[in-house]
């Protein structure tokens, strides 16, 4: 995905650029100071609605162009209207970190059987070079039954990618409702099944 940009004067007030329709940014990268840019609201607006997080963006400026991925968008708080964006500016013989989000496939045995699916990481910070970062990690959970989980050391990932930490944290389980939720689901049907007769 490719981006204009221009330098910015560093002197010109984020408001000012916003009435001209222009969205402030920055871009860094390891071993170089950070460049000022501005960017058209419409253009970056309609590319930011397709892109994903994991996303490479070739911005170019000044007849050059420069690989970059997204560290943040701001936003508005209200309005969600985007105000910044910064770029880091990737060597791609580096490994770096960045968020993937985890995607669930299937429905779990055991939900089936009674149970709930709790997920408390919807993403995962992975280690990588930057071409080859996976746009997702899906997660296959149909085989999960009451009890078991998936931990962050149980997923398969491509070759020359690793897990940002070293904790093996929990991601995906399923457990079997509470007693109080069993009796509620037991009275529950109960009254349905006098309500039919």
């Amino acid at each position: 995905m490719q981006l204009k940009a221009q330098i910015r004067d560093t002197k010109a007030e984020a408001k000012a650029l916003r009435r001209q329709s222009l969205i402030p940014a920055v871009m860094y990268g390891r071993g170089q100071d950070p460049i000022n840019l501005s960017l058209d609201k419409k253009e970056t607006v309609a590319v930011l609605r397709k892109a994903r997080r994991t996303d490479i963006f070739e911005v170019a400026f000044e007849d050059k162009t420069f690989r970059c991925i997204i560290k943040e968008v701001q936003k508005h708080p209200v309005t969600s209207e985007v105000y910044h964006v910064d770029f880091y500016k990737f060597d791609p013989s580096k490994h770096i970190n960045i968020e993937v989000p985890i995607v669930l496939k299937g429905d779990a045995k055991g939900v089936k059987a009674g149970g709930d699916l709790y997920q408390p990481r919807k993403k995962i910070t992975l280690n990588s070079l930057p071409d080859s970062i996976p746009n997702e990690i899906a997660l296959d959970v149909s085989n999960l039954d009451i009890g078991d989980s998936i931990h962050a050391f149980d997923l398969e990932l491509p070759e020359g990618v690793k897990i940002a930490s070293s904790r093996n944290f929990e991601i995906v389980g399923v457990v079997g409702k509470s007693k109080e939720e069993q009796t509620a689901a037991e009275q529950e049907s109960q009254a349905e099944s006098a309500v039919s007769k």
